[in-house]
């Protein structure tokens, strides 16, 4: 019986917080939505345009709203169409962030 009643005891929190998990759906739409007199923390033309012609939109509805600047690279998250986008500057090579260059395979 004290078995029984230790395992319940463990095994219904596990369960109840196991299951409360909230959507990131939320959190990325509110990444988006920035005021009216957002400034960018940067000004890079060559990103905006290799993030316009990446999605194939103007180079006026991509809007940097983040920026990692390190010697050599960096980590940029931009928004495009309200959707946030991480880019990675390697170089003087710019590439969405989890895409290889390397990998052709089609």
């Amino acid at each position: 019986m004290k078995k029984l009643i230790f395992t319940l005891m463990f095994a219904f929190p596990t369960l109840y917080f196991a299951q409360e998990e909230k959507p990131k759906e939320s959190q990325i739409a509110k990444e988006c939505d920035l005021p009216k007199d957002f400034k960018e923390p940067i000004k890079n033309n060559r990103l905006k345009k290799f993030v316009a012609i990446d999605n194939r939109v103007s180079e006026k509805e991509v809007i940097i709203i983040r920026a990692q600047n390190g010697f050599g690279s960096g980590i940029y998250t931009v928004c495009v169409k309200q959707e946030p986008i991480q880019y990675q500057k390697i170089g003087t090579v710019f590439m969405r962030e989890g895409k290889s260059p390397f990998n052709n395979a089609k």
